[in-house]
């Protein structure tokens, strides 16, 4: 009998960081592509997005996604999938959430990465470049590397034409193949942006969105006042993620190792202050006993606290701890 082995990966938004050894001819094209498609850059003007969605969940679930962007720190959004509604507001530091359910649905924060939500990230490096024919269409293909994606590179193709970024591809561990796509390129205050937006994996259509409005629109500054009853997090500058320091592995389920189970318990949770964890909640799940003994030994995670500055702060986070044959 084969036995399970475990892998526990941390999800975040994670802020890139520069790689040394770029190459100037594919980091030209890349730097083009993302000042090309920074609608929410730090000089944005007001707008208004507007964007319908179908995300996979047990079964295809319609959704919209609403964007009204003042500037850098002060805009709202608010995400429908289903019967789930969330309401979030950027005030300065401070992010407030209001949603009708204990958590955020897993297919909702890929949707928030799948719309470049504040531009393509600076920083990225892109280490070399190959051209090739895709569909009859000429592409430039860029291997990238930012933080986050615990060392896979992301391969990027661009049109070399226009600069509109084409797709983004990378391997999540242990074993998902993620691709982004963008499709149907329009003109905006000088930028261009994307009509049809896609996240597969492992080749199945997950998300499959479509900007239905974009347009110049004035802010309305008392959508910044708190929702009631949100959740209050402090978001600055520079801030540190919380690092991991003490992670103990699930212990596997007798039931599931003998009978060869495998799947992906995904967990949110908060890190406190103090470095431990609060408000676990389930949100994909594998076998039963599987998420059960996921659940238990979580509670008993450290962090060193998310960091703003000197001040640790709470913070968010997904978990997605894999059993697999070995």
């Amino acid at each position: 009998m084969k036995n399970l082995i475990l892998t526990a990966v941390l999800l975040f938004s994670a802020s890139p960081v520069v790689f040394g050894g770029a190459d100037p001819a594919a980091q030209e094209l890349l730097v083009a592509a993302e000042q090309q498609a920074s609608l929410f850059g730090d000089d944005a003007s007001p707008l208004q997005l507007e964007v319908d969605f179908v995300a996979q969940n047990v079964v295809p679930t319609p959704g919209h996604l609403t964007i009204k962007w003042g500037r850098k720190n002060r805009w709202w959004r608010q995400t429908t999938m289903g019967d789930f509604v969330q309401t979030e507001v950027r005030n300065g530091e401070r992010l407030y959430t209001s949603r009708n359910a204990p958590f955020t649905p897993l297919r909702i924060p890929e949707l928030l990465q799948l719309i470049p939500f504040s531009g393509y990230p600076q920083g990225l490096q892109a280490k070399k470049q190959k051209r090739r024919v895709e569909n009859g269409i000429d592409t430039t293909c860029l291997q990238v590397e930012h933080e986050g994606d615990h060392g896979e590179p992301h391969e990027i193709c661009l049109s070399p034409a226009t600069h509109d970024m084409l797709s983004d591809e990378w391997k999540r561990p242990p074993d998902e193949q993620r691709t982004e796509k963008y499709a149907e390129y329009f003109d905006f205050r000088g930028h261009r942006y994307p009509r049809q937006l896609e996240l597969l994996v492992n080749g199945s259509k997950m998300i499959s969105a479509h900007v239905v409005e974009l347009t110049a629109a004035a802010f309305d500054e008392g959508l910044l006042a708190a929702p009631k009853g949100a959740m209050e997090r402090r978001m600055c500058a520079g801030m540190k993620h919380a690092v991991p320091v003490k992670t103990p592995d699930p212990v596997c389920p007798k039931s599931a190792s003998r009978n060869g189970f495998m799947g992906d318990t995904t967990v949110s949770m908060t890190v406190l202050a103090d470095g431990s964890v609060d408000d676990i909640q389930l949100i994909g799940k594998a076998a039963h006993s599987m998420d059960e003994a996921t659940l238990q030994t979580l509670k008993s995670w450290r962090f060193k606290p998310a960091m703003c500055g000197t001040e640790p702060v709470m913070s968010d986070i997904e978990v997605v701890v894999s059993f697999r044959l070995e």
